[in-house]
């Protein structure tokens, strides 16, 4: 209270003085009285100048005054002292002047840089830093980081930290940035969503092509050009089936094709079986039941013959061949081995070489058959089964030889070692053709190990006679019959196509003497690969299902590259040269630069009077001024 009192005592006579001094000091006087309620030291004027402005302020010669670095006496990209842009030159361009208007030789911004020249003529930037490099300084462009010279900015666009309306070229939901629009509402932003306009948050792509389950017309086909030619059902969702599983071709073309006709013959299997003293009575047992499994199974698909080592009559070391190969029921199998027992040694030598010698697989067989001897045994040769057994090295390398023999013969052998891991399991089967033995240790291991090698004998895959191509356009027939696509499937490195089991089975089954399966592989659909537009960076863009031919996505800027990844170099770029781009003529640069004599566009001299910040701006060679002071150009 005491304070207001004496303020108010000596308003009247205080505020006459105050009045007959120059403005300056009078206001800093009157801040004085207020605050204070008496000034005691009078204040020292310092006039403007080079040298004489405040920290963080520089002096323009031209105007004679002292202006902020970050220009707060005009406009400014802070918005100090025009947050809005109503009233002068602001960077979102609601009432900015055209720069065309300023005098080319000024200096708006006070930053030492002629209008002409500058890149952001209302707008404090002497190191004139352009990262897009489209010609509009980082201060005042709207996409500081993509070349984008139009400066387009759309109704409704969002404000960044500086206040400056973005550009489309980096506006939300425009280019580039949009990680927020969710059209389906699961949770993964469009950018990311391999089903962009439907619901699913766990984004299945069971067929690994890019387009999540929820939206794949054929999602369990890798079809990431998803066509649908006219013709084809509409699936359960509503979607039209895809052409890589449509069920049948209807209007797709077919630009190739074969037929397989073949007369369905089942393959020749000799079983030599070990019945030497080590199967035991236990082991012997696990082995027939193997062996009855398969006859149960694959009776009907294998024409089976039997020959025994030791044979069960005779003993010892014996060899005996039990069945010719022929076609017998699974009953006539079972009872044939049902009474063996385990005795005498392992006559591996002579069993093999009587399968050789006395032609067994051909005996009552097709000459198309399938040929292969299966060897099933406990343990290695160890005697000659005449009496006489060599080293067991020896026996081996016997055994290798005689099958070397059946193959050169084109009859397979498969290996099945019993209870047994040898390494002469391996050498039988490398000579066989058949590379690895199979190792069983109950029955269910033998009857699996026979499933495999009846998969490898009676063929489910047909090597095509061309490539296809579109390897999602294939097509089978059994009979005028269209399998389901689900049945077959493309083996692109071997160019084969390969029929699944169930399908496999139904081929098998048919009873006829022949039938007849015909290819039909569908044309290629043309591609036109499409330019990617508001890409994000760290997305992989995909081009008719080939990577798109560049390194990696970033936004553009007019450095000679193909940087957003769209097929053309500088796009949006100007297409003349701005300041150091490269030039030949005058004619390579954009207004008002011109090509400098080290073919680079540049600033042209200055005149007289104009703004400048060393000697060699100007054509008369001298300049009032230096870099961070700017001057004028002097007539010498």
């Amino acid at each position: 209270m005491f304070a207001t009192m004496k303020i108010n005592k000596f308003a009247g006579s205080k505020m006459n003085f105050v009045t007959k001094l120059p403005a300056t000091l009078a206001l800093v006087l009157l801040l004085c009285f207020v605050t204070l309620g008496a000034c005691t030291d009078t204040p020292t004027v310092t006039q403007p100048g080079p040298g004489n402005c405040d920290e963080g302020e520089t002096y323009n010669e031209i105007t004679e005054t002292c202006q902020p670095v970050d220009g707060d006496s005009d406009s400014d990209p802070d918005g100090d002292t025009d947050p809005d842009g109503d009233t002068d030159p602001d960077p979102d361009g609601d009432t900015d002047p055209d720069p065309a208007d300023l005098d080319p030789w000024d200096d708006e911004s006070g930053d030492g840089i002629p209008n002409q020249y500058d890149n952001c003529p209302f707008h404090y930037n002497p190191d004139q830093t352009d990262t897009a490099g489209d010609g509009v300084g980082d201060v005042c462009d709207n996409c500081p980081d993509v070349a984008n010279p139009d400066q387009t900015a759309s109704p409704g666009n969002p404000v960044d930290d500086r206040g400056i309306v973005m550009g489309d070229a980096c506006a939300p939901g425009v280019m580039y940035f949009d990680v927020e629009t969710d059209t389906s509402g699961d949770g993964v932003p469009d950018a990311y969503d391999n089903c962009p306009d439907h619901y699913n948050p766990d984004q299945i792509d069971s067929s690994g092509d890019g387009i999540g389950d929820a939206c794949d017309n054929c999602p369990d086909h890798y079809n990431p050009q998803q066509v649908s030619s006219p013709g084809n059902p509409v699936d359960s969702r509503g979607i039209p089936v895809g052409d890589a599983c449509a069920p049948v071709p209807n209007n797709i073309p077919i630009c190739a094709g074969q037929s397989t006709e073949f007369e369905r013959v089942d393959p020749n299997v000799y079983i030599s079986f070990d019945l030497s003293g080590s199967m035991g009575t236990t082991r012997l047992a696990e082995a027939k039941q193997g062996l009855d499994q398969i006859a149960d199974e694959l009776a009907n698909d294998i024409r089976f013959g039997l020959g025994t080592y030791p044979h069960p009559s005779n003993g010892g070391c014996s060899i005996g061949h039990i069945l010719d190969v022929d076609n017998y029921s699974a009953t006539q199998l079972k009872n044939t081995w049902a009474p063996y027992y385990a005795l005498g040694c392992t006559p591996m030598v002579d069993a093999m070489a009587d399968i050789r010698n006395n032609n067994r697989l051909n005996q009552n067989a097709a000459d198309s058959a399938v040929n292969a001897v299966l060897l099933i045994t406990d343990g290695v040769p160890n005697c000659g089964g005449t009496g006489t057994c060599g080293s067991q090295s020896g026996q081996v390398e016997a055994v290798v030889n005689i099958i070397q023999d059946l193959r050169a013969l084109d009859v397979l052998t498969f290996v099945v070692g019993f209870q047994i891991d040898h390494p002469s399991l391996t050498q039988f089967a490398d000579a066989g053709g058949t590379d690895t033995p199979f190792l069983a240790t109950n029955a269910n291991d033998l009857s699996n190990a026979m499933r495999d090698v009846a998969d490898l004998l009676v063929s489910c895959s047909y090597v095509l006679e061309m490539t296809p191509e579109d390897p999602d356009k294939i097509w089978v027939k059994v009979d005028g019959v269209y399998m389901d696509t689900d049945d077959y499937s493309f083996n692109t490195s071997t160019n084969t196509l390969d029929l699944s089991d169930s399908a496999c089975t139904q081929v098998r089954s048919i009873d006829a003497d022949s039938l007849n399966m015909e290819i039909e592989l569908g044309c290629a659909d043309d591609c036109v690969p499409e330019s990617p537009s508001g890409l994000l960076c760290d997305l992989y863009y995909d081009n008719c299902g080939e990577p798109y031919p560049c390194d990696e996505c970033s936004p553009e800027i007019c450095d000679g590259q193909d940087n957003n990844c769209s097929g053309v170099i500088d796009d949006n770029c100007p297409e003349c040269g701005i300041f150091e781009a490269p030039c030949q003529n005058d004619d390579d640069c954009c207004e008002p630069f011109v090509c400098n004599d080290d073919n680079t566009c540049g600033h042209e001299c200055y005149p007289s009077n104009a703004v400048c910040t060393s000697n060699s701006q100007c054509c008369s060679g001298a300049c009032s001024g230096s870099p961070g002071n700017p001057g004028i150009c002097i007539t010498g």
